[in-house]
């Protein structure tokens, strides 16, 4: 008697029924050789040619080859279980206790390193980095479920979600401990002016607007209103490997030339293309900086129309911009806190001075007003507090004081 490979005749059927039914939708495929690394290329490609924006594509590579391709690229796509995903993210997990060994470097295990590849050696990351890895293998796999290829995908739900995983919480709302107190941020203000480098005026303007590290490096001067009262945000310069930028777009817009690793791109989302408002110091540095750069144009000069730019008019390299940053933090002597911190003091501005949270929002460029609420928490504590003050104050003005009561006497 021939064998047909099922248990039964029941089971046979389901499974013809199942192929059938695929074959009749079109995308069937002969799919039982299938490796989670073509398939992950394959949609990588597919990815580049739908336009991606240059730094989600290059997120989504270094997750590929640092983490998804080494340690389950020669899984067959098909056979690809929830458990193989949990290790691989468990072991590029950074526990929050694990203190010096935090910095540990470590290879994924052997275990699940696949046949043939080289594992990179993978520093252990933090909550939302391995979130971010999950995120970037459901998408993949999302869309191999589209086109049949998968019944089920194994990376769905987040990571506090997954079995296995259910012990870990998501990162905490930061709580403020990074953030200048404004007293600290004038005396930094104060410092680069005093110091009079070229990128005194853009930490101003950081300062004031709570504008993103690439957000500056793209402003133009034609983004600014006649009056001199605000700005668009309508250009992004980001900083990414030069391998991972599409030929096409390695191409200046404006001048033709290639920027290695630097890319102009419009704002990812419709709130990030916003109009700020520009206080009267920022206005004052903005005037500061033209004139400045008036004086560099006499020079050979690549004109990009940017606000911040090189001595010759090409664009800033944004990492250069947080490392000189953080140097005139150290050399200042105030608490070390990174470029993107002094969004969180400009929020503190903001809030401090009545702006409603709806309109901070708009400034910095969420998406609704409930982002603003959760990044932002610590920083609504003071204000809120200082709300609640106030309105119990219309009550408790009109009562007859009296002396607290001690605590022995309560008791």
């Amino acid at each position: 008697m021939v064998r047909s490979g099922f248990a039964s005749r029941e089971a046979a059927e389901q499974a013809l029924a199942g192929e059938l039914s695929r074959l009749a939708t079109g995308v069937w495929v002969d799919d039982r050789d299938l490796t989670l690394g073509w398939w992950l290329q394959t949609w990588l490609d597919l990815q580049a040619e739908a336009g991606r924006s240059v730094k989600t594509l290059a997120n989504y590579h270094g997750h590929v080859r640092d983490i998804w391709t080494p340690a389950l690229g020669h899984a067959r796509l098909r056979d690809l279980r929830r458990a193989d995903v949990v290790r691989v993210l468990t072991a590029a997990l950074r526990p929050a206790s694990s203190g010096a060994a935090s910095s540990a470097r470590v290879r994924v295990p052997t275990s699940v390193e696949g046949r043939g590849n080289v594992g990179r050696r993978v520093e252990r990351r933090s909550a939302s980095t391995v979130e971010g890895y999950r995120r970037t293998l459901r998408s993949a796999l999302s869309a191999a479920q589209r086109r049949g290829l998968i019944a089920v995908n194994p990376a769905m739900g987040p990571i506090d979600t997954i079995d296995g995983l259910s012990w870990l919480t998501p990162p905490p709302v930061e709580d403020g401990s990074r953030a200048w107190e404004p007293a600290q941020t004038a005396a930094f203000l104060e410092f680069v002016t005093g110091q009079g480098g070229r990128l005194a005026a853009l930490f101003e303007v950081a300062a004031y607007t709570g504008l993103r590290r690439g957000e500056l490096c793209g402003l133009r001067w034609s983004d600014l209103d006649d009056d001199g009262q605000g700005f668009r945000v309508r250009h992004n310069l980001v900083e990414v490997a030069r391998d991972r930028i599409p030929a096409q777009q390695r191409r200046c817009v404006l001048c033709g030339r290639e920027h290695v690793g630097r890319v102009f791109k419009g704002p990812k989302s419709r709130a990030g293309r916003r109009w700020v408002p520009l206080a009267g110091p920022a206005q004052t540095a903005l005037h500061r900086q033209r004139a400045e750069q008036a004086d560099e144009r006499r020079r050979p000069y690549r004109d990009h129309d940017l606000v911040f730019a090189t001595p010759d008019g090409d664009p800033l390299r944004p990492n250069g911009v947080s490392a000189e940053f953080s140097r005139l933090v150290t050399a200042c002597g105030l608490p070390q806190i990174r470029l993107h911190d002094l969004r969180h003091s400009a929020c503190s501005l903001l809030l401090a001075g009545g702006v409603p949270i709806e309109v901070v929002q708009m400034i910095l460029g969420h998406a609704a007003p409930n982002v603003t609420r959760r990044v932002y928490a610590h920083i609504l504590r003071d204000p809120t507090a200082e709300q609640v003050k106030h309105a119990t104050d219309l009550i408790t003005r009109h009562r007859t004081p009296r002396s607290p009561v001690p605590p022995s006497a309560a008791s």
